[in-house]
């Protein structure tokens, strides 16, 4: 499969002493980052584990367009072959899948300027990459992986995307991505969204009057309670219906959020207004599920899921160093990191196993992100093995995949 998808995408024209099987290979398994691993160590490996005598000016020529073209297809079919784990507890039952999605950004040398520009205090000078990920919690499945320029942020995608959308699925998304025309897609699809109140969003009433924070806090202190759960429309020109969720935060809490918006107001040189410092005080969720589905007290539970895309960014930052880099041409850079991303994909699918495995015998318990990933570095080689037919995989499972995982499970 891979030597034809290699040919279909102009990668492989004729026959070659290097396949493309045996390319994809050597820049998955390579035990070091793209900042440490030169052309000699990937020519050495090649002739080591395939025997391919190729000269490091060789394998230079292989990282072209139609190889980045090639890896972002074997990218695209790895995931649409994903094994799906289905889990209908709980709130899963209500929904046909629940996608989570973020962007996470690394600095990039000056020479990507061009084609993978910087912005702002951020990178400014460097280049940028924009990491576009998205995945099913209930199935564990990737939706999507994309690496993109900051031309593309997160607003954009979510209007560039909104094609995807599927009925009866739950989105959960940052504020970034959060627009008019991505909240009237979701409810135009008969899907769902739960995301955090966005500032710039007015807020009314039923009866299209305005609301203001000064409003809700009045009302809250008013009847003594600390949550508030109302239908009401958004934005001025869409009026979007949603349901607009509200709770209280502690003293600290509040405390820490208005000291930060204090720094950032003094940063950039503005006041800080009356509004703004209401709404410190409290957490808003917007949402169109119904109040039988995702009850006030559930939905910042339900929110908080969306905190697992952050371990699964620290684990490749962490872990795989995806983020160090250094100064080669752009489709070497572009190749050797949809073949990590391919590597981590390939492991990804063993921890949903061994999770589901976990929740089968207890539901309260999973394993966790960051203990696995730590440790799957551990049996990459071994991994490898099998990959290569090298090794049975039943072998490898009791000798060396399970011993590696023990104590990996968490609440």
């Amino acid at each position: 499969m891979i030597n034809e998808l290699a040919r279909q995408t102009g990668f492989v024209k004729r026959s070659r002493k290097l396949c493309a099987s045996d390319f994809v290979n050597t820049l998955m398994f390579s035990s070091c980052n793209q900042a440490t691993t030169s052309l000699p160590d990937m020519t050495a490996d090649l002739n080591q584990q395939f025997s391919v005598d190729i000269s490091k000016e060789g394998l230079h020529k292989k990282f072209s367009h139609a190889g980045v073209s090639f890896l972002k297809e074997l990218l695209k079919v790895q995931l649409s072959q994903q094994v799906s784990y289905r889990d209908d507890t709980d709130l899963k039952k209500h929904f046909v899948a629940i996608n989570i999605k973020d962007s996470s950004k690394f600095s990039l040398p000056d020479i990507y300027n061009g084609d993978y520009p910087g912005f702002g205090n951020f990178s400014k000078t460097n280049g940028l990459m924009n990491l576009q990920y998205e995945y099913d919690l209930m199935s564990g499945k990737w939706i999507a992986l994309e690496l993109t320029s900051i031309k593309r942020n997160d607003q954009q995608d979510s209007k560039l995307t909104t094609q995807s959308l599927q009925k009866g699925e739950l989105y959960i998304r940052d504020l970034g991505y959060i627009t008019p025309t991505y909240l009237k897609a979701i409810i135009e699809n008969k899907a769902y969204f739960l995301n955090r109140m966005p500032p710039q969003a007015n807020i009314y009433t039923c009866e299209n009057k305005p609301i203001n924070w000064k409003h809700i806090a009045g009302k809250l202190k008013k009847t003594g309670i600390r949550t508030l759960d109302m239908d009401v429309l958004i934005y001025k020109r869409e009026l979007l219906k949603c349901r607009l969720v509200i709770e209280m935060v502690t003293d600290i809490e509040y405390k820490n959020r208005l000291s930060q918006a204090e720094r950032s107001a003094k940063k950039n040189g503005v006041g800080l207004s009356k509004e703004h410092k209401l709404r410190c005080r409290y957490n808003a969720y917007i949402t169109n599920v119904d109040r039988k589905i995702l009850s006030i007290e559930k939905i910042r539970k339900t929110y908080y899921l969306r905190w697992q895309i952050e371990l699964v960014f620290k684990t490749w930052k962490s872990f795989f160093e995806i983020n160090k880099v250094k100064k080669v041409k752009k489709e070497r850079l572009e190749c050797q990191l949809f073949s990590k991303l391919i590597w981590i994909l390939l492991n990804w699918q063993l921890f949903q196993s061994c999770n589901r495995y976990v929740q089968m015998q207890a539901p309260q318990k999973g394993v966790s992100v960051l203990k696995f990933f730590k440790r799957c570095i551990s049996f990459s080689n071994t991994l490898r093995a099998v990959v290569l037919n090298l090794m049975k995989i039943s072998d490898w499972l009791i000798k060396i995949f399970l011993p590696l995982i023990e104590n990996t499970g968490c609440e």
